[in-house]
């Protein structure tokens, strides 16, 4: 899965790459990566990593704003 939101949130935040690089302990070019979509899969130390760096859910960095992502249960009767 792609966190494809990373860009956006970054920008949003007026952050470089760099500037993102130095809050999360994760390279810039590690960054850019993900932010291009040329990374196969993600780490989990990585994706909290950003998240984090950004002061978001890691999940916001997967999915647009406005996307729910919870899981709803189903109950029988």
């Amino acid at each position: 899965m792609r966190m494809s939101e990373i860009r956006r949130l970054r920008e949003e935040r007026n952050l470089s790459r760099d500037e993102l690089a130095a809050k999360s302990g994760i390279s810039s070019l590690t960054i850019r990566s993900h932010e291009l979509g040329t990374v196969n899969g993600t780490e989990t130390k990585t994706a909290q990593a950003i998240a984090e760096a950004l002061a978001v859910e890691v999940q916001a960095l997967f999915f647009p704003a406005g996307i729910n992502t919870s899981i709803k249960q189903e109950t029988s009767i």
